[in-house]
């Protein structure tokens, strides 16, 4: 067990003054914070270009209208749920003291919890309702559509599943102040 402390002991770490933390907190340029905006990015261009050319790939001008608009508000709002998860990361905590701002952000994230899930199946009935229109159904289309859904089924399970956990962690440690 020595050696093993030792080693953990002789771990640099990194070291930052108070002055850059600070600006940090002022500039709201955490790691995380780049790494969310980082993908909020790359995201924001794939959801474009998909909505650039998804009229002429995907015979959106053969779908009747409805559909269309349907698709675009399934990929906006997926977009518009990434960028409010980017807000509420990136805004800074407020209260008069750490159990209050915990507590405070418990809600916000139980409440963005909830829209996450439930946007990432809306957002996909959506776009699974444009692309399985005007299908001439066959066993195999039939296999394949009962394939994609278990498939969107699965990862919505685990995203409930990854949000519960989160939660409930974040829950621990409020009690673990209280207590």
């Amino acid at each position: 067990m020595d050696p093993l402390k030792a080693a953990w002991d002789n771990i640099p770490t990194p070291s930052r003054s108070t002055a850059d933390i600070q600006a940090m907190a002022v500039k709201q340029t955490s790691p995380v914070i780049k790494q969310i905006r980082k993908q909020l990015i790359i995201e924001a261009i794939g959801y474009t270009l998909f909505l650039v050319v998804y009229y002429d790939f995907f015979d959106g001008d053969k779908k009747p209208f409805y559909l269309n608009a349907l698709l675009v508000i399934s990929v906006i709002f997926m977009l518009v749920y990434n960028v409010a998860g980017y807000m509420m990361a990136k805004q800074p905590s407020t209260g008069s003291n750490l159990l209050q701002t915990m507590q405070q952000q418990l809600r916000q994230l139980k409440r963005y919890a909830a829209v996450a899930v439930t946007s990432r199946v809306l957002a996909f009935a959506g776009i699974f309702a444009f692309f399985l229109a005007n299908i001439h159904w066959n066993n195999h289309k039939y296999l394949a559509v009962v394939l994609i859904a278990a498939a969107v089924f699965i990862q919505q399970f685990y995203l409930r599943k990854i949000w519960a956990g989160r939660l409930n962690r974040f829950s621990n440690i409020i009690t673990e102040l209280k207590g």
